[in-house]
């Protein structure tokens, strides 16, 4: 799929609304009776789309299937056939592939560095300090940096970080005393497609 996943996330990334998903067949076919695979390129290939055959992407050597996502969340359910051309050997395959919304993940940061650290933010109590947090966005097919960003502390909106507005500080260390509750809440939104928003909401308890 073309959305995209931070660096440090080590599972596959996952199609949301409006996205392309490549979906690539690696079939084992053999001559009937011997053992003499049949090369990939020489056999037809069957796709069916959620109940839908979609001749113009099938046919010999139709072997990759793109896939544009539509409005719908769920999964769409992927079903090829693939037989020689005599039609006397055929496999069947079939997947759901699910399509999901964007997320985004709210982590404390490394000021030096400001690399997440630790695990996702959601229900916080600490004592009077400078919190840096970071937020990460999954499965948006636009970079971070394409993303548009807005920061809201108690839904009062704040000024995030500059050239990397996934970024934000709440300095607390220093003349402050007594406790404090804030909601602190981040949204991401493409630009370039309407259904890619996100948001995350962090309750923080300072005491």
């Amino acid at each position: 799929t073309n959305s995209k996943t931070p660096s440090l996330y080590r599972a596959k990334s996952l199609p949301t609304q409006k996205s392309t998903v490549t979906i690539s067949a690696l079939p084992f076919i053999y001559r009937p009776g011997t053992r003499s695979q049949i090369s990939s390129g020489t056999l037809i290939y069957n796709w069916t789309i959620d109940g839908k055959f979609d001749p113009l992407k099938s046919g010999i050597n139709k072997q990759p299937y793109v896939l544009r996502t539509g409005d719908s969340l769920g999964s769409a359910i992927i079903r090829l056939e693939v037989k020689n051309q005599d039609r006397t050997v055929s496999i069947i395959k079939e997947i759901a592939v699910p399509v999901v919304r964007p997320q985004i993940l709210l982590y404390f940061s490394d000021p030096k560095t400001d690399m997440p650290f630790g695990i996702a933010l959601k229900n916080v109590t600490a004592g009077a300090a400078n919190f840096n947090f970071s937020a990460q966005p999954y499965f948006f097919t636009a970079p971070a940096e394409n993303l548009s960003w807005q920061w809201f502390i108690n839904n009062a909106k704040v000024t995030a970080g500059g050239e990397k507005p996934w970024l934000a500080a709440l300095n607390l260390a220093d003349n402050f005393f007594g406790r404090l509750s804030a909601q602190i809440k981040v949204t991401a939104n493409n630009p370039k497609n309407e259904l890619e928003v996100a948001q995350s909401i962090t309750n923080l308890e300072v005491r």
